[in-house]
């Protein structure tokens, strides 16, 4: 909690609390999608979709940045680890770093966030493991104490060295 004396309670004698206000629940209203409905995850999608050819989902070595030049900095890549290991964020465009505050990179997924939103994001990521299959969301998320509600819509596509095994989520 911070408190300091502002210029009108200074005259007073007073102390007003500038802390943030922080909820307890860092996502609201999120809904999953049929499909993307935002025209940048639409591309996102099709880019995975034309490299994934006719297996259940690309590889990483399939994703070129170069080819996505005006998304690259609005996107994440998620690495899954085996049963019962944390997924972990090996990358984090320079947007996503700007909107959450900090860059999480290195670091398991859950990092930093409340555990109701940490357990949601992990309930996410399985299923994509799970099921092998794009996830798409929308709602309104609150990740940085210093930021208001912001709507966001994310899609998760599963990366596979095999075609079978997940090992990396592009989102």
């Amino acid at each position: 909690r911070i408190v300091c004396r502002h210029p009108a309670a200074q005259r007073e004698g007073q102390q007003v609390n500038t802390a943030p206000q922080v909820p307890a629940d860092a996502i609201r209203q999120a809904d999953d999608l049929a499909t993307p409905r935002d025209p940048s995850l639409a591309r996102l999608f099709d880019y995975w979709q034309s490299k994934r050819g006719g297996r259940a989902m690309p590889s990483r070595a399939d994703i070129d940045p170069a080819e996505l030049r005006s998304l690259v900095h609005h996107v994440m890549l998620y690495d899954v680890g085996k049963p019962g290991e944390p997924f972990l964020v090996r990358l984090a465009g320079q947007a996503i770093v700007d909107f959450v505050g900090r860059n999480y990179t290195g670091l398991p997924v859950t990092a930093g966030m409340p555990p109701e939103a940490a357990e949601r994001m992990v309930e996410i990521l399985g299923s994509v493991v799970a099921s092998r299959a794009p996830r798409f969301r929308t709602g309104y998320a609150y990740w940085h104490k210093d930021k208001s509600y912001r709507r966001f819509e994310a899609c998760f596509l599963p990366l596979s060295p095999d075609g079978e095994a997940v090992n990396m989520i592009f989102a």
